[in-house]
């Protein structure tokens, strides 16, 4: 610097002192290198476009940084995704696994509580009489313990009875039997009980092996249209169909084959074989017929036609094999005498005159101390379905068919509205069912709350309930369900609703011994249903 000019000096000078007073001043480290990079850069950058520069690099460096930070939450989502199908599949395990565990806990106290389960695992129930002291102790340890149990978690022991279904349902599915590929319109057992024939809309009737394999043993073909109604003889070895394409056709179930098929005037709604004579059955049309079929007779002089004015939809052949009950399209409960081919007996089902689908007979045991039950004893208790949503419940007399019908019940909850479904009794001694009622519970029901009252407020003694004998009633419903009613000569309630299905039931039917339910539906399947394993009998009422 000596050898420059003093001038030069001087501004050099002083331009370096600004330059040095400059960076000192910021006392930032940012702003100091940005000075550094300004005195250093060839291009000789102004301030502003240097901040501009340094904000671009900030905000390409906060771009990344976001990028990578979805990234990891995109990759946390798929990881909580898979945990939840994970956690989702154990939990499903894990149901499985308690009802698995609670099945075989309940079969088990059961076993050991009762000296042996009441109900098999199969489709028809057996009693297990084989009961030992070892057993019995074994018993009275485990309810013990189960006691302890119940009282550690806080529960109520008073009320735990180890022989009920922990959710209250008597009955439950055991089986379900496929095989059609149209709506199954009627069910119904062999008199023996080990077979069980299903009629369906893909004009098949089928036969299943109930008993043992729950298979099917056979598909009888012939019909060209729907088929409405099947019906067995009394020796379990024939079977009677009808169908919508105007004919019957009768079946030898022992070889499956076709053994006669006679013409009808109109669709064939029901049928049913004569109790007394098995060469003999009857049907009734949708043209107002009621026929009577002889098999033995060959051609058109086998059928014996009756008029009614109106379809019949319906028809029960009574024990003594001279009269038939028809119900039809007006609403009308008529008894006809086969032999003079007249009605004697004609009852209004209700007030609205609404079409009968189904009639079923049952018998009552509690009939038994005052006459005879035995196999041509006539049931006295029927039911009949109808468009109008209710299932009423006929006390025919002491004499039926001849005594006159009085109406007991009226039972609803389910849906017949503008759909043909059927019902069944089961009345057999393998269930032993009973319901509360109390003695003259209409007349108490009239009175007012001040006749309930002594004089000095305390109140008057009510008729005690009553526990009863009763039968079980199903029926088929419009929607998904199948129904148990428990009917008791006082009083009727809703047993439960049968679960399973998926359309329409259209036909019920209890096994004539046992206390097991088929159910034919729209959904093409026959489901059987049977009492829940861990469902203990009753009590017997004296």
């Amino acid at each position: 610097m000596d050898t420059l000019p003093k001038h030069q000096r001087h501004t050099s000078s002083a331009t370096a002192s600004r330059a040095g007073s400059t960076s000192g001043s910021t006392g930032s480290g940012t702003t100091n290198n940005i000075g550094l990079n300004i005195l250093k850069s060839p291009s000789n950058l102004s301030p502003s476009s240097a901040v501009a520069a340094a904000a671009a690099a900030a905000t390409s460096s906060a771009n990344s940084s976001s990028t990578q930070r979805d990234q990891q939450v995109e990759k946390l989502l798929k990881e909580v995704k898979h945990l939840k199908q994970k956690v989702d599949i154990l939990d499903k395990e894990n149901v499985a696994l308690k009802k698995s565990i609670y099945d075989l806990s309940a079969r088990y106290a059961a076993s050991i509580s009762q000296g042996g389960l009441s109900y098999r695992p199969g489709p028809f129930v057996i009693e297990n009489d084989a009961a030992t002291d070892s057993k019995t102790m074994m018993g009275s340890k485990a309810q013990e313990v189960i006691s302890m149990a119940v009282q550690e978690a806080g529960g109520n022991v008073d009320g735990y009875q180890p022989g009920y279904a922990h959710d209250g349902k008597a009955f439950e599915m055991r089986y379900e039997l496929k095989g059609h590929t149209g709506a199954v319109y009627t069910v119904e057992f062999s008199p023996n009980g080990s077979l069980l024939a299903s009629g369906s809309f893909d004009k098949t009737v089928r036969i299943w092996d109930t008993a043992s394999a729950q298979k099917e043993m056979m598909c009888l073909k012939g019909h060209t249209l729907n088929i409405s109604d099947v019906a067995w003889t009394s020796e379990s070895n024939m079977l009677v169909s009808g169908g919508f394409d105007e004919t019957c056709k009768t079946w030898d179930v022992e070889t499956g084959k076709l053994a006669g098929s006679f013409d009808m005037e109109g669709f064939v709604q029901c049928v049913g074989w004569d109790f007394m004579n098995s060469n003999i059955f009857y049907a009734g049309t949708s043209r107002k017929i009621l026929a009577t079929v002889d098999t033995r007779v060959p051609g058109p002089s086998s059928t014996t036609i009756i008029r009614n004015d109106a379809m019949v939809n319906t028809l029960y052949a009574s024990r003594d094999g001279v009269h038939v009950i028809t119900g039809d399209a007006q609403g009308m409960l008529k008894v006809w005498d086969i032999r003079s081919q007249t009605c004697i007996s004609s009852t209004t089902n209700g007030t609205g005159k609404l079409p009968i689908t189904h009639i079923t007979i049952g018998r009552r045991r509690t009939d038994a101390s005052r006459r005879a039950v035995d196999d041509y004893d006539e049931p006295r208790y029927m039911a009949v379905n109808s468009f109008d949503n209710i299932l009423r419940i006929y006390d025919r007399g002491m004499d039926p068919p001849k005594s006159d019908t009085r109406l007991v019940h009226t039972l609803k909850g389910f849906k017949n509205k503008n759909w043909p479904v059927k019902s069944s009794f089961y009345c057999g001694s393998g269930y032993n069912a009973s319901i509360l009622t109390r003695t003259s519970a209409a007349t108490i029901g009239e009175k007012s709350s001040d006749t309930l009252f002594g004089s000095g407020g305390d109140y008057l003694d009510l008729p005690e309930m009553k526990e009863e004998k009763s039968v079980l009633l199903a029926t088929g419903s419009a929607d998904p369900y199948a129904y148990i009613y428990n009917v008791g000569e006082e009083n009727a309630e809703l047993m439960q609703r049968l679960e399973g299905h998926t359309d329409r039931v259209y036909a019920v039917n209890f096994h004539p011994t046992e206390p097991i339910l088929a159910s034919g539906s729209a959904d093409f399947t026959v489901k059987v249903w049977g009492p829940t394993p861990s469902r203990g009998k009753k009590k017997t009422i004296v």
